[in-house]
């Protein structure tokens, strides 16, 4: 038989979860993506104390604070900027872990033995220690496989705190001691949650309805209910206000009404590059030039990339619409990622626990004690069926996951022999082990496959950053972009300068083929007009077109300036 001492799994395990965690950290140092640029010029609200630009209707406020804070503590330049974000996400997984050890410690009842086969055999729960290598093992898989742990520039790490946090609550307030307390802390943690992300704000009612119904008598359950309702509002009540006035109508966040518009109800949302916009657009983009169409959209936002900064507002004036049939098809989309997602990666663990109900010998009395630990499943099944209605991401769920199997691996007891002790000892290893082999091979890879802002001599995006500054682009003056932006945010953001005006990847070959000097002198005195003082293009231009262009570095992005060096 196994005999690990329960505190030393423990520190083994938060020992290799924080390892883990390091090699992400070091791999993605530089790495981001859009929805990290945008994080970042939020974060300059807190250090400019702009502090209405730190709150949109799309994107939720707590994640950029925590980067600002930490951005203020240290002041990196724009080349240590990104590993700075990088070591708020290391924070944010340790705290994460405690909020997970915080919840595993609730969910782990004695072992006592209980006698439920008609022949009086005792049967216990999973032995303490590899109940917690379980565990441990469920936490690093979802944290930094699912929710792409540190690498990602996402919040949903710290989402996933909360949620850990919320589930402890909710079985402390299951136990019966000093519910009060209890019903207060998860009222703050709920509205904390929410301005981590504003899915969470729904999410939060069906956390307080299952609070309610765990905590034994009714009256007293009303009482507490309601305070904890009140501490919920009174939280999360400030940012509603400031998001409803920006959107101008009564909302918690846009973000999920757009990706319903756009994903489910066939919207042409973002980024509306139309020569003739929807006639309900209240913020149409600038059309500066036709043929090729050039887009011009500086204003009203200060930030590297202004149509990214805050979705809701050029989408302004669409209608969410229900239908039925579209609703199915994005079901049916959300049931074949799930099963990508969570069930065909798990398939060792999933045989693992259907040979541990094997093991268990009583179905019937097995599925009971499941049924006990609907507090978790419920939860963790509501959070997965809520974004299955609009786009299932595995970070989204991640630690939704995480909730249902420990609720299910609650539900399991083995009969107190030798043999079925042995055998499920083997199996619980079995299953931490596959779930750490997918952790290691995700890290390895990591560290093996070069980063796009690595690639090159000193970095592909550094090169360009630091280039544009050389020949005389200051930081906060304005560029444009022929084709996709999003590869260009991060250059932008490192050189400090901001995308205001595009011409969109359907316009490039229109773009390239311009041989009428006239159209080509049109093109660029209307983007001059909008303040751009250079174009970037990622591609090399056409052939007849090189001598108005300047590759950058050695990287692929070309360059045209607006304006000779001495005006910049």
């Amino acid at each position: 038989m196994i005999n690990i001492q329960q505190s030393r799994i423990k520190v083994g395990a938060w020992t290799i979860c924080i390892g883990f965690a390091l090699l992400q950290l070091w791999s993605g140092r530089n790495y981001t993506d859009p929805d990290g640029i945008s994080y970042l010029d939020m974060s300059d609200a807190l250090l400019k104390h702009n502090w209405h630009m730190l709150v949109n209707p799309y994107w939720s406020p707590l994640y950029p604070f925590l980067i600002g804070i930490a951005r203020g503590l240290i002041h990196p330049s724009a080349y240590w900027e990104l590993p700075v974000v990088h070591l708020v996400n290391f924070a944010i997984f340790l705290v994460a872990l405690a909020a997970f050890e915080f919840f595993l410690v609730q969910a782990l009842p004695p072992n006592t033995p209980i006698d439920e086969l008609q022949d009086r055999e005792p049967m216990f729960l999973l032995p303490p220690s590899l109940w917690t290598l379980l565990g441990y093992s469920l936490f690093a898989w979802s944290a930094l496989v699912l929710a792409k742990g540190i690498r990602g520039v996402f919040p949903d790490l710290l989402v996933a705190a909360f949620i850990y946090l919320d589930a402890g609550l909710l079985l402390r307030i299951r136990a019966g001691a000093k519910q009060l307390p209890k019903f207060l802390l998860l009222g703050l943690s709920l509205g904390l949650g929410y301005y981590a992300k504003a899915a969470m704000f729904p999410i939060a009612f069906m956390l307080m309805a299952v609070a309610f119904f765990v905590a034994g008598e009714w009256r007293k359950a009303v009482r507490y209910s309601l305070v904890m309702a009140l501490v919920f509002g009174a939280v999360a009540a400030p940012l509603v206000m400031v998001t409803s006035k920006t959107a101008g109508h009564l909302t918690f966040g846009d973000s999920g009404s757009n990706a319903y518009a756009r994903l489910v109800g066939g919207e042409k949302t973002f980024p509306f590059y139309s020569t003739t916009p929807p006639p309900y657009l209240i913020h149409p983009l600038n059309r500066i030039h036709h043929d090729p169409n050039v887009f011009e959209f500086g204003h009203p936002f200060i930030g590297t990339y202004p149509l990214w900064y805050d979705v809701t507002y050029w989408d302004a004036g669409f209608k969410t619409r229900f239908n039925l049939t579209d609703q199915l098809r994005v079901i049916v989309q959300s049931a074949k990622r799930f099963f990508g997602i969570l069930i065909k990666p798990m398939a060792g663990p999933i045989t693992c626990y259907l040979i541990l109900l094997i093991l268990s010998r009583s179905l019937s009395g097995c599925m009971r004690r499941t049924l006990r630990g609907w507090p978790l499943i419920v939860p963790g099944v509501v959070g997965i069926c809520m974004y299955s209605l609009v786009l299932l991401e595995p970070r989204y769920i991640a630690a939704f996951a995480v909730l249902i199997w420990i609720g299910l691996l609650s539900g399991i007891r083995i009969p107190k022999n030798h043999d079925s002790l042995r055998f499920a000892q083997i199996t619980m290893l079995a299953f931490a082990g596959w779930l750490t082999v997918m952790v290691a091979g995700l890290s390895v890879y990591y560290l093996a496959r070069p980063l796009p802002i690595l690639q090159g001599h000193g970095g592909r995006y550094y090169q360009v950053a630091e280039i544009l500054n050389a020949d005389g682009l200051l930081p906060g003056q304005a560029v444009a972009v022929v084709g996709p932006a999003f590869d260009g945010m991060t250059w932008a953001r490192l050189a400090r300068l901001r995308i205001v005006a595009q011409i969109p990847p359907e316009d490039v070959d229109d773009f390239w083929r311009v041989s009428d000097p006239r159209v080509e002198t049109e093109i660029y005195s209307a983007l001059a007009s909008a303040g751009v003082m250079a174009v970037v293009s990622q591609k090399a231009p056409s052939f007849g077109r090189l001598a108005d262009w300047q590759k950058i570095g050695d990287t692929q992005y070309y360059v045209h300036f607006l304006s000779p060096p001495g005006s910049r």
